[in-house]
Formats: structure tokens, C-alpha cells, sequence
């Protein structure tokens, strides 16, 4: 990819919106191939819940798409009941594994099957006073209380610890509703996600490809922020693209898991792009992966597919940073970024392609 090229890119962003279906300049032209459904952009702030503000973006396209109109889940509420489960395992494992307020989709996933979602309306996570997420004093409160357990060689919390740690939760995040009213009728958490959402976690599928494990086998991605060692479908890079593809020219959206730390990740100008000088893809991705220049950092929502005029792909991306940026919070990624910088993806079931199903065993 040429500078020149680069450069009309960055002169899109400000001409950029997320109903567009094409954008030019004077010079240069994208073209949307998808732009789908999604919610508005949010702010997750000083908190290090990308995986939930993405996550639950994702399930709200799933909606859209479905007809379910005026959803907007909560953030803080996923965010909340991950700590039990992440408490949960770090006492299990003696300290051992990473102790992390961050998360992955297979955490949320966790979350509706054992707590359920409710609607932002319900549990904002913003006690009063708050008009912005902010998580530094319950996360360093939290990780402290942890540590004091695992000095006392406590291999799961007591009645009275877990008064305290919900104590700190209520305190920082405010108390979750036992029920709550939509569209006149009460739900519980458990029954908005599985009677009203109609969420099944399970129809979703974490998919990785490198090279150091087989293809289409499930393997626990060795990344500290797998904290639940949770595991991966390995795909080969060309299905790990393909899936993408399919899915966003076939309505699907899809969530984006990786390295932003990159300087080639600009979120003020709302781009990602890398030179095209990578003589081997494969090996290179791998490459980033084994010495870690390349980390699992992120997670943004993919919501549509461009096109420039020389063939290049660029991915439009929902980001969850706020809006202040040049294309009001969404990102342009383009495809040798996604090729080198991205970790996983995660699609619903239905949108990868039959032959590759087969090859998953699916």
C-alpha cells in the first residue's frame, strides 16, 4: 500500500458515517460491500471492559437483525458478575493464573449462562455522581481483598467474604435489580436473556488460526487474559479470513479480538492500516504472536466491509472509546492490520460457511 494511498484514507475520515454507503473525496473512493445494523457508540471509559461494551454490541446486532428493536444491554452488569467467576478461579488456582478486571467473549458467555443480562435502564454500573465509568478504586479494592485470601490459603471465598466482595460491588456499581419491568411485564436477569433476548451463548464460536496447534481443533489459548483457559476453534488463515467475509457479506457481524498498541492503530483519525511489506502473512502473524509484538488487548465490534478503488479491504469498525474521534468512535481497519494484528474473531455458528463447518466437525 502505497503513502498516497494512506494519505486519502486519512482524508476520509471526516466525511465518514455509520448509515453511509459509499465515501469519497476528490481522490479516492470507498465503497461499503456490508454496513450493518448496530447500536450507538459507547464510552467504557477508565474501565477495562472492552470485552463487555464489544460483546454486548455484538449480541445487540444479533437482535437488530432478528427484528428486536430498542435494546441496549448492560455493560456493567456482565462486568459485575465476571469478577465472580474470575475470584472463583484465582483461588482455585492458588494465584496462579492472571487476576484481570479485562475479559474475553467466552466470559460473557459464562455470565448469561449462570447470571443472566439486564437492560442498560436497569444497572448503569454509575453510582451518584458518576456521569462517566470509572473503575480504579473498586479494581484496586477488589485485587487487594483477593490478595488477603490468597495469603490465608482460602481456596474459595466464605459467606462473610463474599458479603464483602458484593459489598464492594454495590458500593462502586450499585445494587443489581432482583426484577425489572420491559415493556410492562417483569423479568429477572435470567429471563430477559433467555425468554425476551432469546440469547443462546452457545451459538457462538471463538476462532483463532496459527500455526503452532492443529487446524479445525479447539485448543486453550496460551494468552494471560484467558484467565478461564477457555478454548479456541484453530482454523487456517485463509478460512480465518473467509469466515470474516462471509459472515459481514451475509449479514453477520462480527467481534474483533487484538493488538491496538500498534502506533499504526490511530483511534484520533479513526484508522488502522499497516504497509503492504509482509512477504509472508502467515508466518508473520505467527511471527508477532511468538514474540509478542503483537498482544490480545482489545476487543471492538466488527459492523461492515469497504472496498477502496484499488481492491484493498478495510474493516468498519464500532469501537467503544467514545465518540471523539474522526468517524464518531468507529475505526477503518485495514486488511493487512486485521491480517497481522488481530488474535480472534467470534461469529455466530450459522455464518461460517458449510465446507468449513464440516472441516470443524461441527
Amino acid at each position: 500500500m502505497t503513502q498516497r494511498l494512506v494519505f486519502n484514507i486519512l482524508l476520509l475520515c471526516s466525511s465518514i458515517s455509520a448509515s453511509a454507503q459509499s465515501i469519497s473525496t476528490a481522490n479516492h473512493k470507498l465503497t461499503f460491500v456490508s454496513n450493518l445494523a448496530c447500536t450507538g457508540v459507547k464510552d467504557q471509559y477508565m474501565s477495562s471492559t472492552c470485552w463487555s461494551f464489544g460483546g454486548n454490541s455484538f449480541f445487540e446486532s444479533e437482535l437488530l437483525k432478528r427484528g428486536k428493536t430498542n435494546i441496549d444491554i448492560s455493560e456493567m452488569y456482565t462486568a459485575r458478575f465476571a469478577w465472580i467467576q474470575k475470584i472463583k478461579l484465582h483461588l482455585e488456582q492458588k494465584g496462579l493464573n492472571y487476576l484481570t478486571p479485562g475479559g474475553q467473549f467466552h466470559t460473557i458467555q459464562w455470565v448469561i449462562k449462570n447470571y443472566g443480562l439486564v437492560p442498560e435502564s436497569a444497572y448503569s454500573g454509575k453510582v451518584a455522581g458518576q456521569s462517566n465509568h470509572d473503575h480504579g478504586l473498586l479494581d484496586t479494592a477488589l485485587t487487594h481483598f483477593i490478595a488477603t485470601l490468597l495469603k490465608l490459603h482460602k481456596k474459595e471465598p466464605d459467606a462473610a467474604d463474599w458479603k464483602y466482595i458484593n459489598n464492594l460491588l454495590d458500593k462502586y456499581l450499585g445494587k443489581v435489580p432482583a426484577v425489572f419491568t420491559v415493556q410492562g411485564k417483569q423479568y429477572t436477569p435470567l429471563t430477559y436473556a433467555g425468554n425476551y433476548l432469546q440469547i443462546n451463548p452457545d451459538d457462538y464460536l471463538e476462532i483463532m488460526s496459527f500455526t503452532h496447534h492443529p487446524f479445525y481443533k479447539a485448543f486453550i489459548f496460551e494468552n494471560k487474559y484467558n484467565f478461564s483457559f477457555d478454548k479456541y476453534m484453530n482454523v487456517p488463515f485463509a478460512d480465518f479470513v473467509g469466515i470474516t467475509d462471509s459472515a459481514l457479506q451475509n449479514g453477520y457481524t462480527v467481534l474483533w479480538n487484538g493488538d491496538v498498541t500498534d502506533a499504526a492503530f490511530n483511534f484520533t483519525n479513526g484508522t488502522a492500516f499497516l504497509p503492504d511489506t509482509f512477504h509472508n502473512i502467515i508466518s508473520s502473524r505467527q511471527a508477532a504472536f511468538a514474540d509478542s509484538s503483537s498482544y490480545m488487548d482489545h476487543l471492538m465490534h466488527i459492523v461492515g466491509l469497504t472496498i477502496d478503488e484499488q481492491g484493498h479491504k478495510w474493516y468498519y469498525i464500532k469501537n467503544s472509546w467514545g465518540k471523539a474521534n474522526a468517524l464518531d468512535g468507529f475505526m477503518l481497519m485495514d486488511e493487512n492490520y486485521f491480517a497481522i494484528k488481530t488474535a480472534a474473531i467470534v461469529v455466530n455458528k450459522k455464518a461460517i460457511p458449510k465446507a468449513i463447518k464440516k472441516k470443524m466437525d461441527l
